[in-house]
C-alpha cells in the first residue's frame, strides 16, 4: 500500500481496539479484543495490566495484517484510554497492583475522609474533580496507603493504564495532561501537580507521578521487541493522545461548546469543549484540561453498556441460543430486537441502572440497581428496554445539569457502541426531545486518537481542523407521541431515585 495511514488505539474497560484510518478519516481496518474485569469482592473492578498489554500487541498486529499493510505504511500511532485508571509500579515498571478502574469503589472510606477533613469546594475549583468520590485515583492512592502499606512504600510511580503501556513500549513514564487532570491531583489552572494535595492529603512528592505532556507529544522510540511483534518500525511516532472522553469529542468534531459529544460504551458521558474552566456550584459536573487553551467539561455515568453486558453475561447461554436461532450475529442485536417489540416506557417498568454505584448526576458510590414496577406481565424484553431507558434517563439528568452552566449547545453527537443501535438512539431522541446526530465514525475515541497522531506528525495543521469523516451521517428525530410518554416516565424515574436513594436531583 503506497498511501500512508494512521493507527488509533483505544484502551477501554471491557476491551481494546486498534483501528487504521487514512488521512480523510476513512476506516481501512480494525481489530478488537475483549478482556475480563476482575471482581471478587464488593466494590472491586480491576483489570490485569499484562492482559491489557498483550491484547494491545495482538490487536495492533491484527489490524495491520487485515489491511495488508507493510510497516512502512504506518505514519503514526495515537492513543486513547479509559480515564481514572490507576496502578502502582516499581522502578522497573513492574506492576505492584492490578489496574484499579473508575468503577472500583473500595476507596469509599478514603473518599469520605477527604470530604470530612478538607475543603472540597476549594479542591473542586483547583482540580475540576469531585474528589470526595472514590472513582478518582486520589482516594485510591490513599486506599493503597492504608490497606497495602508495603506496596505503597515500594511504589516508584502511580500511573494510569496508558502510562503503564507506554512505559512497556518505550521505557518512559509520561502522562497526557487530560489523564493527569482526571486523577484528582492536578491543578487545572496551572497544569501542575498540586502541591497542597500532594503534601497535605497524599504526603508524597510529585516525582511519584509521570511527567505531564501535551496530547501531541511523541514518545521517543519503541522497543524493537514489541515493534517487531506489532509489525511496525521502531521509529514509528507513538503519540500519547488523551483520555477516551476528549478523544471522542475530537473524533466527532466537537471542538467547542456548541457541539456536545454523547458517548455510551461500558460507561457513558456527555461533554463539551470550553475555553476556560467551567464549574457547577453543586459539583455535579467535572472539568479536565486538554490543551493550554481548551478544557473539557461534562458528566459521566458508571452504568452504560455495562448494564446490557451484565444481563448478557448472566444469561449468556440462553441468549446465544436465541440470537443464533433468529440469525443475529451477536446478542446485542438480539437485545435491540427485544427492545423494539416493547412500547416506550416499558409498560410502566423502570430501571435505576446503578449496578456499579453512581457517578454523575448524584455521585452516590453506594447506589445499587433497582427494577421498579415489575409485574407478572413483564418479560425479558421489557427488562432489556427498561435498562436502555434507565441509562438514557440518567444521561438526560446530566444533560440538564450541563445546560444549566453552559447554554450554548446546538447539536448532540452520538458516538460509542450505542450509536450502532437505532432503537437506543431513538429512545434518547424521545427522552431528550432533541435531535441526535450520529457521528460519521461511531467509535469516535479511537478515531480521535488517530487524528491526534495526524496532528502530531504535521499532516493536520491543528486539533481544531475538521476532516470529512467528522460530519454526522444521520440525524434521529424525536417522536412527539413518545416524547409525551417519556415526560411522565422521567418524572417517575426521578421520584423513584429520591425514594430509593434518598436524594433529590432537581
Amino acid at each position: 500500500m503506497s498511501e500512508r495511514v494512521y493507527l488509533g488505539i483505544d484502551i477501554g474497560t471491557s476491551g481494546i481496539r486498534s483501528n487504521v484510518f487514512d488521512i480523510k478519516g476513512n476506516q481501512i481496518g480494525f481489530d478488537y479484543k475483549e478482556y475480563p474485569t476482575i471482581c471478587t469482592e464488593r466494590g472491586m473492578l480491576e483489570l490485569d495490566p499484562d492482559v491489557v498489554f498483550k491484547s494491545l500487541i495482538e490487536v495492533v498486529k491484527n489490524s495491520i495484517d487485515k489491511c495488508n499493510l507493510s510497516f512502512n505504511d504506518i505514519r503514526s500511532i495515537g492513543m486513547s484510554s479509559q480515564m481514572h485508571s490507576f496502578l502502582a509500579v516499581d522502578r522497573n515498571g513492574n506492576n505492584l497492583t492490578n489496574v484499579i478502574t473508575w468503577g472500583d469503589t473500595r476507596s469509599i472510606d478514603e473518599a469520605r475522609f477527604i470530604e470530612k477533613n478538607y475543603d472540597c469546594n476549594k479542591l473542586y475549583r483547583k482540580t475540576g474533580c469531585r474528589v470526595q468520590h472514590p472513582m478518582y485515583p486520589l482516594s485510591n492512592i490513599l486506599w493503597v496507603k492504608n490497606k497495602m502499606p508495603q506496596v505503597f512504600k515500594n511504589t516508584y510511580k502511580f500511573v494510569t493504564i496508558k502510562e503503564y503501556i507506554i512505559f512497556k513500549l518505550s521505557g518512559k513514564f509520561v502522562i497526557d495532561v487530560t489523564d493527569a487532570s482526571a486523577m484528582g491531583c492536578l491543578n487545572i489552572n496551572n497544569f501542575q501537580w498540586d502541591e497542597y494535595i500532594l503534601k497535605n492529603i497524599l504526603q508524597i512528592d510529585s516525582d511519584r507521578f509521570g511527567e505531564v505532556k501535551e496530547c501531541t507529544y511523541v514518545v521517543p522510540g519503541i522497543k524493537s521487541e514489541y515493534a517487531r511483534q506489532m509489525g511496525i518500525k521502531i521509529d514509528t511516532p507513538l503519540v500519547i493522545g488523551s483520555g477516551d472522553g476528549i478523544m471522542a469529542n475530537i473524533g466527532c468534531g466537537g471542538f467547542d461548546d456548541t457541539s456536545m459529544s454523547c458517548t455510551i460504551g461500558t460507561s457513558g458521558a456527555l461533554r463539551i469543549a470550553v475555553n476556560k474552566p467551567l464549574f457547577d456550584e453543586e459539583q455535579r459536573t467535572w472539568c479536565y484540561c486538554f490543551t493550554k487553551d481548551t478544557w473539557v467539561a461534562g458528566g459521566a455515568i458508571n452504568n452504560g453498556g455495562i448494564v446490557l453486558k451484565y444481563f448478557r453475561n448472566q444469561f449468556r447461554q440462553q441468549f446465544e441460543k436465541e440470537a443464533s436461532e433468529a440469525k443475529y450475529d451477536n446478542i446485542y442485536h438480539l437485545f435491540d430486537y427485544y427492545a423494539s417489540q416493547i412500547d416506550p416506557g416499558s409498560n410502566g417498568l423502570t430501571f435505576l441502572p446503578f449496578i456499579t454505584g453512581e457517578r454523575a448526576p448524584g455521585w452516590n458510590a453506594d447506589a445499587t440497581g433497582s427494577l421498579v414496577g415489575l409485574r407478572f406481565m413483564h418479560d425479558k424484553r421489557h427488562i432489556i428496554r427498561a435498562s436502555m431507558e434507565g441509562v438514557i434517563y440518567n444521561m438526560y439528568s446530566i444533560y440538564r445539569m450541563i445546560e444549566k452552566i453552559d447554554g450554548n449547545v446546538q447539536q448532540i453527537i452520538a458516538n460509542g457502541g450505542y450509536a450502532n443501535s437505532d432503537i437506543w438512539l431513538q429512545i434518547q431522541a424521545d427522552i431528550f426531545n432533541k435531535e441526535i446526530a450520529v457521528a460519521g465514525i461511531t467509535e469516535a475515541s479511537v478515531f480521535g486518537a488517530a487524528y491526534t497522531g495526524m496532528v502530531a506528525v504535521g499532516d493536520i495543521k491543528s486539533l481544531k481542523d475538521p476532516i470529512p469523516k467528522m460530519k454526522p451521517v444521520k440525524v434521529i428525530k424525536p417522536n412527539s407521541k413518545n416524547v409525551e410518554v417519556y415526560k411522565d416516565m422521567y418524572k417517575r424515574f426521578l421520584n423513584y431515585y429520591t425514594a430509593i436513594l434518598g436524594k433529590q436531583l432537581f
